[in-house]
């Protein structure tokens, strides 16, 4: 007969520990404090100011179930989906797109470029320069090429993109211990079984953490972009509500787009911390 010590028999399982840190990280206490912070001081600065100037929360959140699945006058101004929820979808379509295509090239340029010398020294100018010159600088460029359709929005986003995972796959391939590859190498090991065992496997928590930060700032580009003359898309009905002077519309429609980036935001949280828990379970 085998005998089991008490504490194992009331120690939590690693897979529910998991599961409990993949929670916290999605639903943080701190965060939901700060969202609730916001609505009080939102609420008590609506008691001094007319709705004109700023709506209470209440009447923003009527007016976004209102106008979700139908808004009329959205058709008058020349928007071609007379909702919000189809002029989200347009949108959360263009930045997947862009987050896509920008992830592909932004990743294999920057793992390209830490392990070879010669693309490192011809991308990394071009790279360098783009982040710290705003990228809305490429807009009229972009307008000229590609018109004002969903093409331009789509490529100022990948552009924006590609940058950052570039920076960020990089700087993960070139922060890892060299060690690693020198004894692979030495027990044998290909350069194809060093990439898919060692580099990948290493690079994929930072990698993700700069996906996470390319994806949230890429709603907010796409509604810029969509302002320079679509004819859809959160960014075109900001647009219209705004020559409208309609404030409370335009709050419901901006409160839509952060509700739908917090949703993706957790969803992109829930699959970095399963992907990459090996790398918090060796902390």
């Amino acid at each position: 007969m085998t005998l089991v010590a008490p504490d194992v028999l009331t120690r939590p399982s690693p897979s529910l520990l998991s599961r409990a840190r993949i929670l916290l990280a999605i639903l943080d206490p701190l965060r939901l404090a700060g969202v609730v912070l916001f609505v009080l001081v939102w609420q008590v600065l609506t008691l001094g100011l007319p709705a004109i100037i700023l709506p209470t929360p209440r009447g923003v959140v009527e007016r976004l179930v209102a106008d979700f699945w139908s808004a009329p006058a959205l058709s008058y101004y020349g928007v071609e989906e007379a909702n919000l929820y189809g002029n989200l979808i347009y949108t959360a379509e263009n930045v997947a797109i862009a987050v896509v295509i920008g992830s592909v090239i932004g990743i294999l340029a920057g793992l390209l470029s830490a392990r070879f010398g010669i693309i490192r020294a011809i991308i990394d100018p071009v790279m360098m320069t783009a982040g710290t010159v705003p990228i809305l600088v490429a807009a009229p460029f972009l307008l000229i090429w590609f018109g004002v359709g969903r093409a331009s929005a789509v490529c100022l986003v990948i552009f924006y993109v590609i940058v950052i995972l570039y920076l960020f796959a990089q700087r993960a391939a070139t922060n890892l211990d060299p060690v690693y590859e020198e004894s692979a190498r030495t027990l044998g090991a290909t350069p194809a079984g060093i990439v898919r065992d060692i580099l990948i496997p290493a690079t994929v928590p930072e990698i993700l953490g700069g996906l996470r930060i390319a994806l949230a700032g890429a709603w907010g580009l796409e509604a810029i972009a969509e302002l320079l003359g679509s004819q859809s898309g959160v960014g075109k009905v900001l647009e219209v509500l705004a020559g409208a002077t309609d404030p409370q519309g335009i709050m419901a429609t901006l409160l839509m787009l952060g509700l739908a980036a917090i949703v993706v935001d957790a969803v992109a949280a829930f699959a970095v911390a399963r992907t990459a828990k090996w790398s918090a379970a060796s902390r």
